[in-house]
């Protein structure tokens, strides 16, 4: 008899860590400005890697979208959530510090996915809908984000 207790107490502890888990998955979360910069910067990459061109990749600030295109034209978008996004160079030496975040000036007009797989050295800076900045760089060689550790 004790046993059987054990096994449904047990059968219900599993079945409880089940429910609260899967329910995470069907709940959708609404994508970030970063989500969707990562997504694009993949999906640039990917097409200049399996099409073995240089694809370049723009911030269309009237219409609110992140898009990139090869060569042979085929413009790809995705439309940007947040206020602005705006491509920086590499070294942070142009920033200032505007009513307490820091803040890039500098902004380069475009960036490319070349066909090995590298990118041009690049940082972005994303304004989100409630005017959070934040900033993100690019490792060259994979296109994957660089984590600084903190000061």
């Amino acid at each position: 008899m004790l046993e059987v207790i054990l096994a449904i107490a047990l059968l219900g502890l599993v079945a409880g860590l089940f429910i609260s888990g899967g329910s995470d998955m069907f709940r959708s979360r609404q994508r970030t400005p970063a989500d969707i910069f990562w997504e694009a910067v993949q999906a640039a990459r990917l097409q200049a890697v399996q099409e073995d061109v240089v694809v370049t990749m723009r911030f269309d600030e009237k219409n609110q979208r992140l898009l990139w295109h090869g060569p042979a034209g085929g413009e790809h978008g995705l439309d940007w959530p947040g206020k602005n996004l705006e491509f920086l160079p590499a070294d942070a030496d142009d920033t200032i510090l505007l009513g307490g975040q820091l803040v890039a000036t500098g902004a380069v007009m475009a960036v490319r996915f070349h066909a090995d797989g590298t990118t041009d050295r690049f940082r972005v800076q994303l304004t989100d809908a409630e005017g959070r900045v934040s900033q993100l760089e690019l490792d060259p060689w994979t296109a994957a984000p660089i984590v600084r550790a903190s000061p």
